[in-house]
Parts: structure tokens; C-alpha cells; sequence
């Protein structure tokens, strides 16, 4: 796993135990007994070891676009480093901040050049220094380790919001709404549940209408008795009269012709 207390301790090993020289020719010769690296291949040598994912990185130039695509940000330079920072000038040099104001380097060769004898000729070829502004374009801090795709797709798939996770509503087994849609099935409207009032189910109306039926039934039944006559009779007199006057309306639909 990715630390950065491993990644100080790999580049104060590197620097002032192993026996380090300075080249940009035998740039990844670590051998603690008498090795070469330059700047950049130091850095990225200890990332690895301290269980980073560097990615292409293959020298200073790309090691911001590497790393910030790997849980690194680069922020300013601004004189404040945290242990684990690395220091870096996109053009000329790398370095890591160690804290307590040091640092840990791949400086120069023996002959103040880019190439050298493999080993540490001078002491300080490698080495741990104070602190010093280089200039550095930028920190790059590590911020942890980025998700996977998989992993992004799993957390959002099982976020929750409300008690129902989202995999739950995109597969239409969300109890939560499937609840809510009950309650305005079944929801009260003066005693009737309003999917009866849809239906034509109202158990007031119902009621209502057949009682008005039944007296009008037993109002007709009295008359037709009090004049003698046959019920049946008056009845079928009725609907012939209606069918009658129904038969002579004339309906006229108008409309707005502007």
C-alpha cells in the first residue's frame, strides 16, 4: 500500500546510507554498494518502493502529468512543504520534502557534470540538505489513492438517498415509491379511496343513487295506485313520453369562429 512515511524513509536510505554516485547515463543502477541515478530516476525508484503508481514517468518532465492522474496535486510552491511533498521544477530537477526542513537529492556528479563513476566519489552526489527554494514550479502532494472505475460505478450504483439505494429505483424495486403510489391509490376522499372514484367504485355515490332510484320507484308505485292504474303500466307511459320529447330535441354545437 502507497505511503508516504515509506517514501521519505526509501529517499533518506538512498542518499545517505546506500552508496549512490550522480548520472544521467546509468540513471537506474541501484546498487546500494555502488550505484548511479539522476534526480528524476531517484524519485520515481522510491515512489515505486514505497508502493506508488508512477505510471509511464520516466523523468522529470512527465512526472506531473503521471502522478496528478494518480491521487497527486500539484499546488503551489510556496515555501510550506509537507513531509512526502515532492519538489519539483518541470525542466531541471526533482526532489522530496523529508520534513524538519530537509530535503533528500540526486544533485551532480564528481566532475560538476551529468555522468560519473558509479558510486558516491565526493559524499554528496546523493544527499539530504536543508530545505532550499530552487526554484520549484510546484508541490506535488499526494491526496490518496484514486478509485477505480468499478469502484466509482459500485458506489454510485449502491448509493442511498431516502432508504432506497439507486440500483433499487433504476430496477423499479423501489419499496419507498411503490409505497407512495399505494397511499395515493388508496388515499381517503370522503370516505372512498380514490382508485374507486376512478373505477366508478364511489361507495357514497352508489348509495345515493340507488335510494333516489327507489323512491322515485315508490313514488310512481303510489300515484299509478291512487288512480287505479297498473304501475307497469304508467311506467312504460313514461319511458314513451321521454323517448318521445328525446326524439324532437334538436342539439346545435357552436363554437368561438374567430
Amino acid at each position: 500500500m502507497a505511503d508516504l512515511n515509506t517514501l521519505c524513509a526509501r529517499m533518506r536510505y538512498w542518499c545517505q546510507t546506500a552508496n549512490m554516485g550522480y548520472s544521467q547515463t546509468d540513471r537506474w543502477h541501484f546498487d546500494p554498494a555502488g550505484g548511479n541515478c539522476d534526480c528524476s530516476s531517484l524519485v520515481i525508484h522510491c515512489l515505486q518502493e514505497a508502493g506508488f503508481d508512477t505510471g509511464s514517468a520516466g523523468y522529470t518532465g512527465d512526472l506531473s502529468r503521471n502522478l496528478t492522474s494518480r491521487g497527486w496535486t500539484r499546488l503551489p510552491a510556496d515555501g510550506h512543504p509537507m513531509a512526502g511533498d515532492i519538489l519539483l521544477n518541470d525542466a531541471d530537477h526533482v526532489a522530496v520534502y523529508l520534513g524538519d526542513g530537509l530535503l533528500a537529492q540526486a544533485s551532480i556528479s564528481e566532475t560538476g557534470g551529468i555522468t560519473g563513476t558509479a558510486g558516491d566519489q565526493t559524499n554528496g552526489e546523493t544527499n539530504v540538505s536543508p530545505y532550499y527554494d530552487y526554484p520549484w514550479d510546484c508541490y506535488l502532494r499526494y491526496g490518496g489513492d484514486m478509485p477505480t472505475a468499478q469502484e466509482i460505478a459500485e458506489a454510485v450504483w449502491n448509493f442511498e438517498q431516502n432508504g432506497v439505494k439507486c440500483r433499487d429505483r433504476l430496477q423499479g424495486t423501489d419499496e419507498a415509491a411503490n409505497a407512495a403510489a399505494e397511499r395515493v391509490w388508496t388515499f381517503l376522499i370522503q370516505g372512498v379511496q380514490a382508485r374507486d372514484r376512478l373505477y366508478g367504485l364511489d361507495n357514497i355515490q352508489t348509495p345515493q343513487l340507488a335510494a333516489t332510484v327507489a323512491a322515485q320507484s315508490a313514488a310512481l308505485e303510489a300515484l299509478a295506485k291512487s288512480v287505479g292504474t297498473d304501475p307497469d303500466t304508467i311506467a312504460a307511459s313514461v319511458e314513451q313520453a321521454v323517448k318521445a320529447r328525446l326524439a324532437t330535441l334538436r342539439i346545435t354545437v357552436e363554437g368561438d369562429q374567430s
